[in-house]
């Protein structure tokens, strides 16, 4: 599986080792989720590959 997800996207092999990125800012002492709007160039990118592994993962694993 690991050659299969590097030959399509190398980045998206790190969410399915390291689990996924969820950006999160401090709000009155509490953690919070940052919006899609909010996240900087880095956690979009990161957010992208989590997304892209769960698709490569979601039908490379399908039931054929």
């Amino acid at each position: 599986m690991e050659i299969f997800i590097q030959s399509i996207d190398p980045d998206a092999w790190n969410p399915v080792v390291k689990g996924p990125c969820i950006p999160i800012k401090e709000v009155n002492g509490e953690l919070v989720s940052i919006e899609l709007d909010e996240m900087k160039d880095d956690d979009k990118r990161k957010v992208q590959d989590d997304q892209k592994a769960k698709n490569i993962l979601t039908f490379g694993l399908s039931s054929d």
